[in-house]
């Protein structure tokens, strides 16, 4: 169980690059390489994320990951 809970959140040891919505939506074909695939979400400005999921990154991270995955479904970005 421990993990799949680790395999499922992001590693957060390395600033991840930023990236606009826009680009990281996954209706975009051609995402940029060094996009974490799994955890677009995280390339997201601080202040784009909470603009869009309504929330800070440390409590999306702490919502069970099927809700997560919603709201990334939500706003393709999954």
């Amino acid at each position: 169980m421990r993990s799949t809970l680790r395999s499922s959140l992001p590693d957060m040891s390395r600033p991840a690059k930023i990236y606009d919505l826009a680009v990281l939506q996954t209706t975009n074909k051609k995402l940029p390489d060094d996009a974490d695939r799994q955890h677009l979400e995280r390339h997201l400005a601080r202040e784009e994320f909470e603009k869009l999921f309504g929330m800070s990154p440390i409590e999306f991270y702490k919502l069970p990951e099927w809700k997560r995955i919603n709201l990334k479904r939500k706003h393709k970005l999954f």
